[in-house]
Order: C-alpha cells, then sequence, then structure tokens
C-alpha cells in the first residue's frame, strides 16, 4: 500500500479545473504529478498553479510511467472508452467523469477490466455527495411530499451565452450530443434524490439547429418506472431565451419538492408552506467535490471501496442507449438489461 496517490490528471478544460485539479490538490495524501492535454498554452498556466512534476500532450507517456497511481479522466466522453482501458491495463487507477463512456457494451468493458486487473473504477457521481442532494432525497424518503407522482428536470442553456465552440462543438460533431452530455447529469440528481426506482421504458425526441451536426443540440424524453411514476427531462444548448435554467421538480401526493433552490412545498394551513431547513448552497458543491475526491483517494489506497458502485453508472448508460433507440424508431422502447 502506498502511502501517498501519485495521481495524473488528463483532460485540463473547464471540468478539472473546477471540479478536481483544486480538490486533489486539498488532499494532502495526494500529489499531482502529471498534467495532460493536447493544449500547451493551458498546461503552461496551470502548472505555475498546481505544480505537477510534469506537464505532456501525449497520453502514452502517462501510461508509460511507473511512477503514476491513478488517472482522472476528464476528456470528452467519446475519450473515455479507450483511456479507461489504456489506463487501466497499465495498471493505474481510474477516476472518470460521467457519461462513462458513449454505450453500454462499453461501460460493461470497462467494468469487466477493471475487476480483471484488480484496479479501482470510479465515475464523477458528485452529486451524490452534494448536502442538498442528500438532504432533498432524505425528506423524500421520510414521505414529507407523500408518495412521487411524477417529477421533470430540465438543464436549458441559453443561446446567447452558450456559443458552439470548443468542447461543446466537439461532442456534437463527434457524437454524444445534449442528451448524453446534460440529461446523464440530470439523470444521475434525479435518480438519486427519487431513490431506488427502477426505470421501465423511455421515450425520446431530439432536434438539431444544423442538420450536419452529428448529434443533438437539444433533446426532451420520458422515463416511466415499474412503479408507474414518470420522469420528464429537457435538455439543450441553444435554447433562445435569456438566460440559463437548471431545476428538479419532484412531486408528490402531499407537496411539492424543488431542487436549485431546496424548497419543500406543502400544504398547511389551506395554504403551501415552504417547510425545507435552510442550507448553505455556496458550499455545496465544494463539498460534493472534496467529497468524492477523498472518497476516490480512499479507495484507491484500499482504505474503503467508493461509496457509488459502478452499476449507477451502468445504469445511466442504458437509459441513454434507450433514449438514442427511441428517437431512431420514433417510439417508447423498453429498456434493455
Amino acid at each position: 500500500m502506498v502511502k501517498n496517490l501519485r495521481v495524473a490528471v488528463v483532460g485540463c478544460g473547464a471540468r478539472a479545473q473546477t471540479a478536481h485539479l483544486p480538490y486533489l490538490k486539498k488532499n494532502k495524501r495526494v500529489e499531482i504529478v502529471t498534467m495532460c492535454d493536447k493544449d500547451e498554452a493551458k498546461l503552461a498556466a496551470l502548472k505555475d498553479r498546481y505544480k505537477p512534476d510534469r506537464i505532456v500532450t501525449t497520453f502514452s507517456k502517462i501510461l508509460k510511467d511507473d511512477t503514476i497511481d491513478a488517472v482522472v479522466v476528464t476528456t470528452p466522453t467519446y475519450l473515455h472508452h479507450p483511456m479507461v482501458l489504456a489506463a487501466l491495463d497499465y495498471g493505474k487507477h481510474v477516476f472518470v467523469e460521467i457519461p462513462v463512456a458513449v454505450d453500454t457494451t462499453q461501460v460493461k468493458e470497462m467494468i469487466s477490466k477493471s475487476k480483471r486487473v484488480k484496479r479501482v473504477l470510479a465515475a464523477a457521481h458528485d452529486v451524490h455527495f452534494r448536502p442538498d442532494s442528500i438532504l432533498l432525497r432524505q425528506l423524500i424518503e421520510r414521505k414529507e411530499v407523500g408518495d412521487i407522482t411524477y417529477a421533470k428536470t430540465g438543464w436549458l442553456r441559453s443561446a446567447q451565452k452558450w456559443n458552439m465552440t470548443g468542447a461543446r462543438l466537439e461532442s456534437l460533431t463527434k457524437g454524444g450530443g445534449a442528451f448524453m452530455t446534460l440529461g446523464t447529469a440530470l439523470l444521475d440528481l434525479a435518480l438519486f434524490i427519487t431513490g431506488e426506482r427502477t426505470p421501465r421504458s423511455v421515450s425520446g425526441m431530439a432536434f438539431k439547429r444544423d442538420s450536419k451536426l452529428a448529434a443533438e443540440d437539444s433533446a426532451v424524453a420520458q422515463i416511466r418506472f415499474t412503479d408507474d411514476t414518470v420522469l420528464v427531462i429537457e435538455v439543450s444548448w441553444t435554447l433562445h431565451q435569456p438566460r440559463d435554467l437548471l431545476y428538479l421538480n419532484v412531486y408528490g401526493t402531499k407537496g411539492a419538492a424543488l431542487f436549485n433552490p431546496l424548497e419543500i412545498h406543502k400544504e398547511m394551513f389551506s395554504r403551501l408552506v415552504n417547510v425545507a431547513p435552510s442550507i448553505n448552497k455556496k458550499s455545496c458543491y465544494p463539498t460534493s467535490y472534496q467529497g468524492q475526491t477523498n472518497a476516490f483517494v480512499a479507495a484507491a489506497l484500499e482504505e474503503t471501496p467508493f461509496p457509488v458502485p459502478l452499476t449507477d453508472s451502468l445504469l445511466l448508460t442504458r437509459i441513454c442507449d434507450a433514449f438514442y433507440r427511441s428517437v431512431a424508431e420514433k417510439k417508447e422502447v423498453v429498456l434493455r438489461k
């Protein structure tokens, strides 16, 4: 067992800079030894802040470095599968962003590989570590809103604010559009907050502003569960509205639970009353990012298993696969195992 975990970060874009690098640096048992990105100017700027032993533009240099214990993969989704498999083959533990891969077959292969080589593979389900999402899940489990009937969630990005450049354009041109990229995060949040529910079928519609794009920039999906509850998801990168919108509303027989901001509305004294406890919203993201980082480090150092099972990651991909099948076949699709 190693005392400290020597980590390489692959893909040093916005996600790595906001959700991974600062929290790896704060963990006293982590050494950020290598940073890898194809943008040399970006690496040069980040080197001054995080002071890795080296910066590289080629992933193979990380694979061949026996001093690296673990790799954090925050590259575009279509690169996750080959990079994760290669890192596992070279004996590295791996922490990867969600979506873990572009389809169920790839995720199963990655899970199987991690078991064969006996290395940790963990995915970035940060909402499972957020104080507000944990609290909302607990309130729903206590039946504060009664029995859930349906939920709706959305991540709608303004066309004025989010232009089609960089990683977003790369996803649209190389596969993995708005539903895979934005919808997976919403699914993770909704499934975690609403508890143990089994999805049964998916209906989806996808839209493109430009027919030349390989993937959709907007999408709508309806997910039916075996208990007859329903989840509706809407996502877009190019919505014509003045501001971004991110929400999750869960409706029950006795009230409604809202996320962002956290509210629990119940009928009391012939009117709706918000009974949600106050919570420091500003601390939620840092707490979740540090929590998942610390959990991965503990798992890689063989102290405790990573608390979010890979079956959660696999379920997200299975739903995503069913969505794209539904779009292609123009019908409701029953979820495959």
